[in-house]
């Protein structure tokens, strides 16, 4: 008799917790390649290179794009090297990104420490946590990524703040100077730690200690579902527009937060203090979107991810007092929440585990793409006088629509996912 889809976080095991643990680490060590990270440095650098909000929007797309092409090649690592091994290579380039930015002279340069950043932060060390989560459990899956997952949130909570007051004290620079030294020195000897005993290492075979929480045949699923075979399936097309929503979107008005506190009258100061309320709803939203999706699967869960955005999108666009900074936070917080553990288990659901790096990689380069495209394109409408508040009424229909696409692609994600559990 197989045991229960969605047992109880008291049957984790304390070497799984070990594993959760380090997927939060390297979640939070993603946050120099974050936007909401690198927007806190945004009029520094305007101010410094002598840059509109459309031309340093441009060249943040072109950043990123250029990570998210890398990406798609490099995201199979995850399926060759060990999370361990490959982790430790990635937040190595991310520190030594962190560093050319502190030492940038020139705007080409400016370009390659922001591709860098985006490649190995919100690129390739957010690919592999939760590729590793999505992997080394099955019935826990949900709640897994939602734990790893927290990293994101706690960057979130306590660093846009913190870089503010940071930068006003002792220079951008050195702030990029402090960010490489903390990644070197604390967070990677810490994920290395954490990773030391993987369940499919040679101490734990060695040993006898089989994962606990692998699927039932204790074989990777979904062995005829390559990149090559996923590229030539309409439903990963069909997923991908929706996805592309929440980082395009929630990226860019981060990203133009500056822009967006001017229009509407408020302080940056106030504006940034409310990002716990942000961070809080996030918490809140994977936590729950993690039972959830342990217990009822993440496809029937993806129609209902891009309702709050569109909310927030409206809220945006409609409302000037204050009050509205915590309420649009909420909103996007519910979104921005439920995605992590949702997305991050329908790849699995869907195509299974076997090639789960390569197969994420497609799914991670179109999300990173998307954070390219938002802000760049905002920035250009900027330019050209359409103001933050005006396009929020187009991205909340954009949002809208996604919302209905996945309400019709019910039946055939349920299709799918019944056929792949009764082939493994």
């Amino acid at each position: 008799m197989l045991p229960p889809k969605s047992p109880p976080l008291r049957e984790l095991t304390g070497r799984q917790v070990q594993w959760i643990l380090a997927g939060a680490a390297m979640t939070f060590a993603t946050q120099p390649g974050q936007t909401i990270f690198i927007a806190q440095f945004n009029a520094s650098l305007r101010d410094t290179f002598g840059l509109s909000h459309g031309e340093f929007g441009g060249l943040y797309t072109i950043a990123t794009l250029a990570s998210a092409t890398v990406l798609i090649w490099a995201g199979g690592l995850a399926d060759r090297l060990s999370p361990r091994r490959l982790a430790t290579i990635v937040m190595g380039g991310l520190a030594a990104m962190a560093l050319l930015m502190a030492a940038q002279q020139h705007v080409a340069m400016l370009v390659l420490a922001l591709a860098g950043l985006r490649f190995f932060g919100q690129g390739m060390l957010a690919h592999v946590a939760m590729t590793t989560m999505a992997r080394w459990f099955n019935r826990f899956r949900g709640r897994a990524l939602s734990f790893a997952g927290l990293g994101f949130t706690l960057g979130e909570a306590t660093l846009p703040f913190t870089l503010t007051l940071a930068i006003a004290a002792i220079g951008w620079r050195q702030v990029w100077v402090a960010t490489a030294l903390v990644l070197l020195a604390v967070l990677l000897p810490l994920v290395a730690f954490l990773l030391r005993d993987p369940p499919d290492g040679k101490r734990a075979l060695a040993r006898g200690q089989l994962n606990p929480d692998a699927a039932a045949p204790g074989v990777p699923t979904g062995a005829r579902w390559t990149r090559a075979a996923v590229l030539r399936d309409p439903l990963f097309y069909a997923i991908v527009p929706g996805i592309m929503a929440p980082p395009a979107i929630g990226t860019l008005f981060i990203f133009h937060q500056a822009h967006l506190v001017a229009i509407k009258g408020w302080d940056l100061m106030t504006f940034t203090a409310f990002f716990p309320v942000l961070s809080a709803t996030v918490v809140i939203s994977a936590l729950v979107a993690g039972v959830l999706v342990d217990r009822f699967g993440a496809w029937r869960l993806m129609r209902l991810i891009l309702l709050p955005q569109a909310i927030g999108c409206l809220v945006i666009a409609t409302l000037a007092p204050q009050w509205a900074i915590p309420l649009f936070f909420i909103c996007f917080g519910m979104t921005s929440g439920m995605l992590s553990p949702v997305l991050g288990a329908l790849w699995a659901e869907l195509y299974g585990t076997a090639h789960l790096g390569a197969i994420r990689a497609l799914a991670t380069a179109a999300v990173v793409a998307a954070s390219a495209i938002g802000p760049g394109l905002a920035g250009l409408l900027i330019d050209a006088g359409v103001e933050l508040d005006g396009q929020g009424f187009g991205y909340a229909a954009y949002s809208l629509a996604g919302t209905a696409l996945y309400f019709l692609l019910q039946r055939a994600f349920g299709r799918r996912a019944a056929n792949l559990s009764a082939t493994t």
